[in-house]
């Protein structure tokens, strides 16, 4: 888990680089809607749900990965 003692509200470039390689996998699926405004969308999501909180790669990609299914994703996958 990425974690550090003093909580700032930013994120420190190891979380930055973990929520932008979740980011890039996630918007990278056939289910996942290819357009920009959705991918800002979900970019704010993850920035507003973890804000320079403990983000724990293990534990939060399926809580993450099922809301952009349910948000973010194409009804119809090609």
């Amino acid at each position: 888990m990425i974690w550090h003692p003093k909580n700032t509200g930013a994120l420190q470039p190891e979380e930055l680089a973990s929520l932008k390689s979740i980011f890039d996998d996630i918007t990278r699926q056939p289910w996942f809607a290819k357009d920009e405004a959705i991918r800002l969308s979900f970019a704010r999501y993850l920035l507003e749900t973890f804000p320079g909180s403990p983000y724990d790669p293990a534990k939060h990609r399926s809580v993450v990965e099922k809301s952009a299914r349910m948000f973010y994703g194409l009804n119809d996958p090609p």
